[in-house]
């Protein structure tokens, strides 16, 4: 199936896609379909995703003798011995394997010894004309949602899964509750997950504070009504909505895990707590709902790093780069052999 993605604010022409149409799990149709594809269209370059597109996307570029392989890692991927077998193996076949923060790309070394030199931190970034603070949307926020411009809210957005720990939140919220500090939650997002933080801050009894708003398009608006943006996860590689977050100016406390302190530095552009510390947690938040200033001052901080280091332009202009780079290596090495 073929359709069209309109690119006039990019200043291009509308780009094909084509729709592949993968079974869940490994799909041994799609290698061939790619494998066509690629030839019908001369590709050069083949950019595949996380596991999912792993093998598949590498079978068929390989079968249609594509030049450039380049292979991008996010975060989490299988840790079983025999997925990282197959990782490595296929991850061997590209030309550079991108990771999104050097917390990643240090555990890929030292879980499977992928070779350093072959590896190349790309940030992910955020489109920052679509994200910054607006009073107006604050108020109109809080409007829509039905809080009071006094109200003290602290919210966080991301999928309902184990690995966002959206209880350390929520027990963070209770401990700051039942010690007599106001405060609202709002929880952005949908998923199977939600019945059990429901179930969860009703035994904590915080059923009355905790506000669940579904999922929603316009995240500047979200980001404009909240005081703290909270991050509680296990595990991140890049978290966009932490980039989110940080254009939009916000007050930021954030788990110490992963690719986060590479985005928030501790005291300048937001707060770092110890995983799974909600006592910790619930600290920072009473810190920074008693400190206007700090949080002014942390957002502040946090829009300017962002848009020295995250901005949009910035991270195609890497992608751009890499590209380039690595097909003009093809043609001096003579290793560009795709089949006619």
């Amino acid at each position: 199936m073929n359709c069209t993605f309109p690119l006039e604010k990019l200043g291009a022409e509308q780009l094909p896609i084509l729709l592949l149409n993968k079974k869940p799990g490994n799909d041994w149709r799609i290698p061939f379909k790619i494998n066509r594809i690629c030839r019908n269209n001369r590709i050069d370059i083949v950019h595949t995703h996380s596991w999912g597109t792993l093998i598949e996307g590498v079978m068929g570029a390989k079968m249609a003798g594509v030049p450039v392989l380049v292979h991008s890692e996010y975060g989490t991927f299988p840790s079983e011995w025999k997925y990282r077998l197959v990782e490595k193996t296929f991850w061997s076949l590209t030309n550079r394997l991108v990771v999104v923060s050097g917390d990643l790309k240090k555990r890929i070394r030292q879980s499977i010894q992928f070779p350093p030199d072959r590896l190349r931190i790309i940030y992910n970034s955020v489109d920052e004309t679509k994200f910054f603070p607006s009073h107006s949307l604050r108020v109109q926020f809080r409007r829509v949602f039905g809080f009071s411009q006094k109200d003290f809210i602290v919210g966080t957005i991301g999928r309902f899964h184990e690995v966002k720990n959206h209880e350390m939140l929520l027990r963070a919220a209770a401990k700051l509750i039942h010690n007599g500090h106001d405060l609202q939650v709002v929880l952005v997002s949908k998923g199977q997950r939600e019945q059990v933080l429901r179930d969860l801050s009703a035994s904590l009894g915080i059923a009355n504070r905790l506000h669940f708003l579904g999922f929603q398009l316009d995240i500047n608006l979200i980001m404009n009504g909240l005081d703290v943006f909270a991050l509680t996860s296990f595990s991140e590689g890049c978290s966009t909505v932490l980039l989110e977050a940080m254009f939009c100016e916000k007050a930021i406390v954030a788990t110490n895990v992963g690719g986060n302190p590479e985005l928030i530095a501790d005291r300048y552009t937001g707060l770092l707590v110890g995983s799974n510390d909600h006592e910790q947690l619930a600290q920072k938040i009473l810190f920074l709902k008693k400190n206007q200033d700090v949080r002014n001052d942390l957002g502040k901080n946090a829009r300017r790093i962002a848009f020295e280091k995250f901005r949009l332009n910035k991270m195609v202009k890497a992608y751009e780069e890499l590209y380039s780079y690595e097909y003009k290596k093809c043609l001096v090495f003579g290793t560009y052999n795709k089949t006619d």
